[in-house]
């Protein structure tokens, strides 16, 4: 089981690798999430602009941060430090050039997001934007966040699912894009923290979740 797990993410980290330079931003980010998600780039932006407040200081990370579309942003605007973690080379190379290009002092890294290389309660905000929906096993992801996010903490998630129309015990085995935005509010309650939905945009939800 845990072999096919990492079977999976390997295949899914070459497809995103393969798509960075020249389609991802142009195809999924203005494509897609436009389509559906309506405004959601820009509530992303404000997610962004928030942890920018919320964080006070500490270090912030962004998981995953894709070609850096968003990110960049944060660490150019952000005094403190701004890491951005994507288990796609390809995707962090992209992220690296662009962060480099808007002269942001975002440091990116790659690793996967179950085994992130952080101490407990190590980031005073996490950004999750748009990627819980690709990401292997719901429940791993959100804990390992959550174990890296300190006390008092602010995580702000944004996803764009097709959820299908079925009960949650028959949904809790189906991938994260299939499922409601709820469930992944749920998800974050059940791993201690204080989750609620923010926006809900066409497909998207906006998800706002503290730990005490």
């Amino acid at each position: 089981m845990r072999e096919r797990g990492s079977s999976r993410k390997r295949l899914i980290g070459n497809i995103y690798s393969a798509a960075a330079e020249r389609v991802y931003d142009r195809v999924v980010v203005n494509g897609a999430f436009k389509l559906f998600g309506g405004s959601l780039n820009e509530l992303v932006r404000l997610q962004g602009r928030r942890a920018i407040v919320l964080a006070k200081g500490r270090p912030i990370l962004d998981m995953p941060v894709g070609t850096a579309y968003f990110a960049a942003e944060v660490g150019r605007f952000y005094p403190g430090l701004v890491v951005g973690v994507d288990i796609a080379a390809g995707m962090v190379r992209q992220a690296r050039s662009v962060a480099r290009a808007a002269g942001s002092d975002l440091e990116v890294l790659q690793a996967d997001a179950h085994h992130l290389p952080f101490a407990d309660g190590a980031f005073g905000a996490i950004l999750c934007s748009n990627g819980l929906q690709v990401i292997p096993g719901l429940t791993a992801s959100v804990a390992e966040l959550a174990r890296v996010l300190a006390p008092g903490g602010t995580l702000l998630v944004s996803v764009v699912t097709l959820p299908a129309p079925l009960p949650r015990g028959l949904r809790d085995r189906l991938p994260t894009m299939m499922r409601p935005g709820s469930d992944v509010a749920d998800a974050l309650r059940e791993v201690g923290l204080h989750a609620r939905i923010t926006t809900r945009e066409r497909l998207a939800t906006l998800i706002q979740a503290t730990k005490s």
